[in-house]
């Protein structure tokens, strides 16, 4: 039996009111704001849809380079059709079709900390934990006078908001970048749940930006902040303090998982091998590294023994000491490295 693509999309979301514990207004922003029917895979049985995942596209820049990335995200199997090696076919369909359109890398985030041995099987793709964050009071005694900087709570967002921000972030090192529909979803989120979208102006220009949320545990969190200088920080913390009645503002802060405090929080792997690792070559021509990739059940292409030497990656016949999975692959790099990764819906 055929269904329509808004068929499938209205399957999809009974699906995840089956599977997932999801507010009605939650799911009206993401099947309205970030569901799309090219971004769908999913498996039916007798004209219905039994499970579904979602491979949302971003802009990923690693060590400056540029890459197509996805996240992997409502990851549903309808209770009726568990235990059949759906959620594994979708996960393997979902990589070869990323390898074949030219990206990089996939991530997700568990939804809860059991599932991250899930992920971590071969089956189901073999992800490691790539990104690490900690919880931090912000501290801004040192971030200078705020006294001429005016903090604002829109009730319009127009596009120059998301201007500003992407002017501000475009070019970081190590970051996903969300697109403008992704950046005006997460505001529509906050907005939801009753969150503080703030903007900072010094003589009518824009000088920040500040996504911000208090949470169940009482304790307001920064999701976001695009700022030209420190004074502008410390103007959206003051303004949070007063307005929530709160002594501390928090901020989730990427960092590298080597750190005693790092909490995990994304998992990926690489769907390319070559250009993943050409991405870290190229900017450190010193770098060598000998290291063999195995065990890609998905992208057996992956499969092979590199030397990275010369700002250059090549295959060898020579095996090497080390030999990884493309999710190991992905967090022997990604882990070193602060990561940034806002509004993806996941708080």
């Amino acid at each position: 039996m055929l269904l329509t693509p808004n068929e499938i999309r209205e399957q999809t979301r009974q699906l995840w009111q089956t599977c997932f514990d999801y507010s009605d207004d939650f799911l009206d922003l993401f099947f309205e704001d970030k569901y799309t029917d090219k971004n769908q895979l999913n498996v039916r049985r007798d004209g219905q849809v039994v499970a579904s995942l979602q491979s949302l596209p971003y802009r990923f820049t690693f060590y400056g380079a540029v890459h197509h990335a996805a996240q992997l995200t409502g990851l549903a199997v309808h209770p009726d059709f568990r235990r059949k090696g759906l959620a594994a076919n979708l996960l393997h369909s979902a990589h070869r079709r990323l390898f074949e359109q030219g990206a990089t890398l996939s991530f997700l985030i568990p939804p809860a900390e059991d599932f991250r041995k899930y992920f971590e099987q071969a089956a189901h793709g073999y992800y490691w934990t790539s990104v690490y964050r900690r919880t931090l009071p912000l501290d801004v005694s040192h971030d200078g006078a705020f006294d001429k900087i005016e903090v604002l709570r829109p009730e319009e967002w127009p596009e120059q908001y998301y201007v500003f921000f992407r002017n501000l972030t475009s070019s970081l090192p190590f970051m996903v970048h969300p697109s403008e529909k992704d950046f005006f979803a997460a505001l529509t989120l906050a907005d939801l749940q009753d969150g503080y979208f703030l903007v900072a102006r010094k003589k009518q220009r824009i000088t920040g930006l500040c996504l911000a949320v208090k949470e169940a545990d009482g304790q307001v969190y920064i999701r976001t902040l695009a700022i030209t200088d420190t004074a502008t920080r410390a103007a959206f913390v003051d303004y949070l303090k007063r307005e929530c009645g709160v002594e501390n503002v928090y901020r989730r802060f990427c960092l590298p998982g080597g750190k005693d405090d790092a909490v995990p929080y994304a998992m990926a792997r690489v769907i390319n091998v070559p250009r993943f690792l050409q991405s870290i070559a190229r900017p450190n021509p010193g770098f060598q590294l000998h290291i063999g990739v195995d065990g890609d059940l998905d992208i057996p292409e992956n499969n092979g023994w590199y030397i990275v030497e010369n700002g250059r990656v090549e295959l060898t016949d020579r095996r090497p000491t080390s030999i990884v999975t493309p999710g190991g692959l992905a967090a022997m790099f990604m882990a070193a490295q602060p990561i940034v990764m806002d509004l993806l819906l996941d708080e």
